[in-house]
């Protein structure tokens, strides 16, 4: 009977609220995974503020005749170049103190919120999303760039432009669209195939960044996207070249292919 008494058996306590299986979703998980979607949300107001920068830019200089001074003492490639690195550098310094803002911001808090905006510089500092977004914050602007570039050297106000801009935008905002989509399941099928769309790829690429692509997208991706830059930069400047002391109506679809085959 003592014997009895003593005799226990293991038992287990059974949660009959959870699944088997199923986990605990942390608040830096939930910070992990919509992270990424902030940033993309920062990299395309940047993108947006500067090459519409550029844009407007090379239209007043070249409404108001200041090209003509210019290319008195450079040549078009020269001045291409030169407006491109220009506004990058402002977008740079723009990108700079919004992060350095964003870090003070978090440094900031105390009491219970301090516990979360620590775990978000966490989720930022370990992930690598700053460096990250600065190189696709340059990579997008370079590709971008050349395009409203070659925009606005066809143009010689801001309303005609603007008749360009219409399908530039639509496309722009895809990646706004999906933002919020594609952290449900980064490395799907709709994220896969977005990213390897050169236009779309700063976008995606920094949104799946908190799910470790693929190695071989990673790197695909990217030599695509540098490839598409360096084709989309060399039309930019033949197009910039042949438009940009050009007066009168934008060229049409037929002027405009000559102008890149010349």
């Amino acid at each position: 009977v003592h014997d009895i008494e003593h005799t226990s058996a293991p038992f287990s306590s059974l949660d009959p609220s959870k699944a088997e299986g199923e986990e605990v979703v942390s608040m830096a998980d939930t910070i992990r995974q919509w992270a990424p979607a902030g940033f993309v949300y920062l990299l395309w107001i940047a993108l947006m503020s500067t090459v519409q920068m550029l844009l407007n830019n090379t239209v007043e200089e070249k409404s108001n005749r200041i090209i003509e001074v210019l290319l008195s003492s450079v040549t078009p490639w020269e001045l291409m170049w030169g407006k491109l690195i220009g506004i990058a550098g402002i977008g740079l310094t723009m990108l700079s103190t919004w992060l350095i803002s964003l870090v003070s911001i978090l440094a900031y808090f105390s009491g219970p919120e301090a516990m979360i905006a620590t775990q978000i510089y966490d989720v930022i500092r370990e992930g690598g999303l700053m460096p990250l977004f600065m190189i696709y914050f340059f990579a997008g602007y370079m590709l971008y760039a050349g395009i409203f570039l070659a925009i606005g050297s066809m143009c010689s106000t801001i309303k005609e432009a603007q008749n360009f801009m219409g399908p530039v935008m639509i496309i722009m905002m895809v990646p706004i669209f999906t933002m919020m989509f594609i952290p449900r399941d980064p490395n799907g099928t709709l994220a896969t195939i977005l990213s390897w769309i050169p236009l779309y790829t700063p976008f995606v690429m920094m949104n799946r960044a908190a799910a470790d692509p693929p190695m071989f997208e990673l790197v695909g991706t990217s030599v695509l996207l540098f490839v598409s830059i360096i084709a989309t930069l060399w039309l930019s400047g033949k197009i910039f070249k042949t438009a940009i002391l050009r007066t009168g109506q934008p060229p049409k679809l037929r002027q405009l292919v000559s102008w890149l085959r010349g």
